[in-house]
C-alpha cells in the first residue's frame, strides 16, 4: 500500500527486520511527508508502479512476485506480508444520482452540501478545493454536515437566542 498504514507498519517493523519493502501500484505515496522521510532513514525499500501477484512457500510465506510496470517481474523473498491494500470506493451509483462528481468524488461546498438539494456528503467520498485528506479532516466534515442539514431541517436552530455558532464564545 501507499497510504499512511502501509508507512506505518513498514517504519515499526524496520528496526526488527532484516529487511522491509513497501510495494505501491502508483509513482506517489499518500503517506504524510514525515512517515516518508522516516522509512527513508530506516533504509525501508519503497518500490512504486508495481502489484503483488503471488506470494508462495509450503507451510509459511517464503516468496513474493512482484509485477513491476513493463511487465517484468521481481521475485522477493518473505517471511511477513502485511497488506495495507485501502479501499477503492465506487461512486458510479452516486453519479447516477445526478451529484456533481470530481475525480470520482462528490462536490460539497463548505457546509458539506452537493449540488442536489437536501443532499449532503463528508469524508473520503467528498472533494472541494484544498481538501486535506485525513481521518481527522471528515469527522469534522461530519458535524458540519449534520449540523448544516438540521438547519435545513429546522431553520429556527440556526440563530436560536442566546446561542452563538462561535465555538470560541462557549
Amino acid at each position: 500500500g501507499g497510504g499512511d498504514s502501509a508507512l506505518d507498519w513498514a517504519n515499526e517493523l524496520a528496526p526488527h527486520a532484516r529487511s522491509v519493502t513497501v510495494v505501491h501500484r502508483r509513482k506517489q505515496f499518500r503517506a504524510h511527508q514525515g512517515s516518508m522521510t522516516l522509512a527513508e532513514q530506516l533504509g525501508v525499500e519503497l518500490v512504486t508502479d508495481a502489484q503483488l501477484v503471488a506470494a508462495t512457500g509450503d507451510q509459511t510465506i517464503e516468496s513474493v512476485t512482484l509485477s513491476l510496470k513493463g511487465g517484468e517481474e521481481r521475485v522477493l523473498p518473505c517471511d511477513l506480508l502485511v497488506g495495507a491494500l485501502g479501499l477503492l470506493s465506487d461512486t458510479a451509483r452516486l453519479a447516477s444520482w445526478g451529484l456533481e462528481m470530481h475525480d470520482r468524488r462528490i462536490v460539497v461546498d463548505r457546509s458539506m452540501h452537493t449540488n442536489r438539494h437536501g443532499i449532503f456528503a463528508a469524508g473520503d467520498a467528498t472533494w472541494y478545493p484544498g481538501k486535506v485528506a485525513l481521518m481527522v479532516t471528515g469527522f469534522g466534515e461530519a458535524a458540519t454536515a449534520v449540523n448544516n442539514a438540521a438547519v435545513l431541517l429546522d431553520p429556527e436552530a440556526e440563530l436560536a437566542p442566546g446561542h452563538s455558532t462561535d465555538i470560541s464564545a462557549s
